[in-house]
């Protein structure tokens, strides 16, 4: 039973995340890494992260039971613990600011408050049954815990900050995207209003393969202002050049579900790769 309500907290999210404020961090480390600064802000941000995620499963019990993929959350099961749920997921969003503000820095602190309301109001609360663009709403508090890592060595958003941001929601938007395709069954049932039931299948499969390439050009622009090496921007052109590659396979066989499954997991991989590089390039090992 516990392990239920701990699926509550949407661990596989949360680590996701924490893997990019670990890029985001090494990103903007020169020579030194200050270990306990990167340990006070993967906790106070995973704290936040599962309180938004606490919260957006109380937002979305009405959607939920209606989908085949989450009709069995627990919260479905347990409605009379909303309440605790309601408290933990705000002493996590308290805990979580405070460890950011007291051991880490005021800014890191306020991108998290920006970060939750923008995830749990903006997108949970109002844009995702309103509108078919919450998607772009969600991907900018998707790329706040790279940003986060970042400003927690920086202490300050600059250009290059600024770039990574940029960076991350570009990629938010095909890998949520592919999801909106390979559940699109589920989205017609609960009736929330996705891109991939407004415009239909083929339209979305086009507006991902312009947001892959967009993400490749900042990712070259990375490089033009020399923050990444070559080997790096080679490295993720070739990941990219295959991420476009299956996005065409699934405009082709847009019937055939196992494109957008892989189209998926491919993004998975390459955000994974793009974090492990930032580590490696700051250890100048590409």
């Amino acid at each position: 039973m516990i392990k239920h309500y701990f699926k509550l907290i949407k661990p596989g999210i949360i680590i996701a995340n924490l893997i990019s404020v670990t890029g985001g961090f090494f990103f903007a480390s020169y020579n030194y890494i200050n270990i306990n600064m990167l340990f006070y802000t993967l906790l106070g941000t995973a704290l936040v992260i599962a309180s938004g995620c606490l919260f957006n499963n109380i937002i979305d019990i009405d959607i939920d039971k209606k989908m085949v993929r989450t009709k069995n959350r627990i919260l479905l099961q347990s409605l009379h613990f909303i309440l605790y749920i309601k408290i933990l997921g705000i002493f996590f969003l308290l805990l979580g600011c405070s460890i950011l503000f007291l051991k880490v820095n005021i800014l890191s602190s306020l991108l998290s408050v920006i970060g939750f309301l923008i995830y749990v109001g903006m997108y949970s609360l109002y844009m995702k049954r309103r509108t078919m663009y919450s998607t772009i709403i969600g991907s900018l508090s998707g790329s706040i815990p790279p940003l986060i890592g970042y400003c927690s060595v920086s202490h300050i958003i600059d250009f290059k900050s600024i770039l990574l941001f940029i960076i991350f929601s570009l990629w938010q938007i095909p890998h949520s995207y592919s999801i909106l395709i390979f559940y699109i069954e589920d989205y017609k049932r609960s009736k929330i209003p996705v891109v991939s039931i407004k415009k239909g299948i083929l339209k979305t499969i086009i507006d991902i393969i312009f947001y892959i390439f967009l993400f490749f050009m900042f990712i070259i622009l990375l490089y033009i202002f020399k923050y990444i090496s070559l080997i790096f921007m080679m490295i993720l052109s070739v990941l990219n050049i295959f991420w476009l590659c299956i996005s065409c396979l699934c405009y082709l066989f847009y019937k055939h579900s196992c494109y957008f499954r892989l189209l998926f997991y491919w993004s998975i991989f390459v955000i994974f790769t793009l974090n492990f590089m930032f580590i490696l390039n700051f250890f100048k090992y590409i």
